[in-house]
């Protein structure tokens, strides 16, 4: 199904200490982060930022969303599979919802709006609301997750719906081409609508999902799909009880297939953290799983008191295997952090950054690095590659 949309034009981002934004740095990490350090995190919508910091953890530039006004963008600050945010193709995408702060149960209102933002750190187009006037509605009554920017004017949604009307289902993968919107996955018996990360890998379109029909990665037909009623495929079964929110795929010997996974599980239970998977004969396989702590620096595959993972990104190279990212369970003032996966099970982590008293970060990508000698697009400083190979 297809829908043609409206939208507000978002003429600028505040950004913290700067009347303009700086360019992003090369191989940096940036984790969104939702609330205003005052007022305690609820459902209710509150302030959204992007913080670019170093893979040290140091602070280099802060975006603070507009929060009053037509474009403004808020989420809740309580809804933990909500704001996602994905760099892909040069372009930084965040979900969110046109809604004042302080807006009641915001993340079922349906508001939603997708951020588009260059690499100079700047509004590339436009604020785009998910929702017309009447007819069709992406994720109706419930949660808008997950957006990942193909161009300035097309990109690709995830969530789930319920409320009225709760037919169709108006959960899954949507995909917007300059304000149409097509639900591109498929709602068939045995489908999954219930989404939560969208990514693109090896040029395929990949979800996470909790869903009762399979948890853990699919994969949304093949290629960048742009039509309506794609099979969605188990790519990683992570088992009953799994709880997927983030996950990276590495092609580890350039043959075109993934073959190392890491997957970023909620449960603060066995099984749950940060979680490995290595594609063998046709088959993935978990070859382990870690827990964090919350004030030290330790992991471990079963600890009570131990916490589990939800954002999550990263590198891999042959010399140094897979350097990750990712943000902890703790519901306010939790944490980004480190690992490193030279091909033991790690036994520690690195903490990066907190977000601070009323703060919560979710998802946690890394900028990209520019593309020497290529053409200027939409007013950024050139194109740019993705370091972590989408």
């Amino acid at each position: 199904m297809s829908q043609s949309l409206t939208l507000a034009v978002a003429s600028a981002i505040a950004i913290s200490g700067s009347a303009m934004a700086g360019i992003f740095g090369s191989g940096n990490v940036v984790v969104e982060r939702i609330g205003n350090g005052t007022t305690a995190l609820s459902s209710s919508a509150t302030a959204v930022s992007v913080i670019e910091m170093n893979t040290a953890g140091v602070t280099q530039q802060q975006l603070d969303l507009p929060t009053s006004g037509g474009t403004q963008v808020t989420d809740s600050g309580s809804a933990t599979s909500n704001g996602y945010l994905n760099v892909y193709n040069g372009l930084l995408a965040v979900s969110g919802y046109n809604a004042a702060s302080g807006t009641a149960s915001v993340a079922g209102s349906n508001t939603k709006v997708g951020t588009v933002i260059g690499s100079d750190g700047n509004v590339a187009t436009a604020t785009r609301t998910l929702f017309p006037t009447s007819g069709t509605m992406p994720f109706t009554g419930n949660n808008f997750r997950s957006m990942i920017a193909t161009g300035a004017n097309t990109f690709y949604a995830s969530g789930t719906s319920s409320g009225s009307p709760s037919t169709p289902n108006t959960g899954g993968v949507w995909y917007a081409n300059n304000g149409n919107f097509t639900q591109i996955s498929s709602t068939a018996t045995g489908q999954p609508t219930n989404m939560r990360n969208v990514e693109i890998y090896g040029g395929n379109l990949y979800t996470s999902s909790a869903a009762s029909t399979g948890n853990g990665v699919w994969q949304i037909g093949t290629g960048l799909a742009t039509t309506a009623g794609q099979t969605s495929t188990l790519l990683i079964n992570a088992g009953a009880g799994a709880s997927t929110y983030g996950f990276v795929l590495f092609d580890t010997n350039s043959d075109g297939t993934n073959d190392l996974a890491y997957l970023a599980d909620d449960r603060s239970t066995a099984g749950g953290g940060l979680q490995k998977w290595v594609l063998t004969g046709g088959t993935w396989t978990n070859s382990w799983s870690v827990l964090v702590n919350a004030t030290g620096t330790t992991s471990t595959t079963t600890a009570t008191g131990f916490a589990g993972i939800r954002g999550l990104t990263g590198t891999w190279d042959a010399l140094n295997g897979a350097q990750l990212f990712a943000t902890t369970t703790e519901t306010s003032n939790n944490r980004v952090i480190g690992f490193s996966d030279t091909g033991t099970t790690p036994t520690s982590f690195t903490n990066l950054a907190s977000a601070g008293t009323n703060y919560v970060f979710r998802g946690v990508d890394l900028t990209a690095v520019p593309a020497p000698g290529a053409a200027a697009l939409l007013g950024l400083a050139g194109l740019i590659t993705n370091r972590r190979r989408k």
